[in-house]
């Protein structure tokens, strides 16, 4: 007589054909405190097709914020209530608020030198990036990268779309919450130099809202190497706020060939994560236009938005 063999559905479970670990039969709460512990990558690529149950769990704000707060992700202390839908969402994937909004601040970017930047004018022999600052000073900072203006005035620009970047609207338009802003600049030892620097809010159909304008200041020869830092805060701008136009301008007081003009590294924009007091800016700043606009006005276009004609 032949052998008997058994049926498939009377043999025990090998160690290879474990039954599956019944999940969807815990309380939604444990489940969603398992789900948090997914790389943030998966749970916004697969999470939402498992299951109707997995889709509403990971499209809660209660869930990113248990993301946000176990990973150190800065939380703003504004309350909405309402909160925005996907807000601790934005907090946990974009991480807002604390961190540096302008991007490839000294041109030490592995994209490019001038990644991320609209270059408008370089007049003279136009911008250069130097790893360690030319006839100046070492920057006070770990990175020594600074980008080297010429003798014919060299602008750029770069455009922060804050919703993008995470902020949600509803934050912008009932907090307005500080803006902060700096940058390093310096002028070459033997050569005078020009910096100037202009921020400007703008809102949602692309107006000025709020600026910030050094106006020029100039380093005779001789006077120069030292770094100094200009510093400025927006409070209570008004409602509609949604970019930053961050632009810079250097060039030389003596028409030399090269790069002599003025240098200027570590440019910041950041949203702090709570109302400050307001504190006065370091430089002769202002909140509305005024001063001397000429050098901007004949050298570039008068900033318009990307793709703005």
């Amino acid at each position: 007589m032949g052998k008997f063999i058994a049926s498939p559905l009377t043999d025990p479970p090998s160690e290879d054909h474990r039954e599956p670990f019944p999940i969807l039969s815990l309380p939604e709460q444990l489940v969603e405190y398992i789900l948090s512990f997914v790389p943030a990558e998966c749970v916004v690529r697969d999470c939402p097709f498992v299951c109707e149950q997995f889709r509403r769990i990971v499209d809660s704000n209660a869930f990113w914020k248990m993301k946000c707060e176990r990973d150190g992700k800065v939380i703003p202390s504004f309350q909405l209530d309402p909160l925005p839908k996907r807000y601790y969402r934005m907090i946990y994937l974009e991480n807002p608020y604390g961190r540096n909004l302008l991007r490839n601040s000294q041109g030490d970017c592995r994209e490019g030198e001038f990644a991320h930047w609209e270059v408008t004018t370089e007049m003279g022999d136009g911008w250069r990036v130097e790893s360690f600052p030319v006839g100046a000073d070492s920057l006070p900072l770990e990175s020594q990268s600074c980008f080297a203006t010429s003798f014919g005035p060299c602008i750029k620009e770069q455009v922060i779309d804050l919703v993008r970047e995470g902020v949600a609207c509803e934050i912008l338009d009932t907090f307005k919450p500080p803006i902060e802003i700096s940058e390093w600049y310096a002028a070459r030892i033997d050569c005078g130099g020009v910096y100037h620097l202009m921020v400007e809010l703008i809102d949602i159909v692309h107006d000025q809202v709020a600026i910030f304008d050094t106006g020029e200041i100039t380093t005779p020869q001789w006077m120069g190497r030292r770094w100094k830092q200009v510093k400025h805060t927006f409070f209570d701008y008004p409602s509609g706020v949604r970019y930053v136009r961050f632009a810079h301008l250097g060039r030389d007081t003596q028409f030399w060939a090269g790069h002599y003009g003025a240098k200027m590294a570590a440019g910041v924009v950041r949203i702090a994560a709570e109302q400050t007091p307001p504190c006065p800016a370091t430089t002769k700043g202002r909140l509305e236009a005024a001063g001397n606009r000429t050098l901007w006005q004949c050298n570039t276009r008068r900033f318009p938005m990307a793709g703005q004609q």
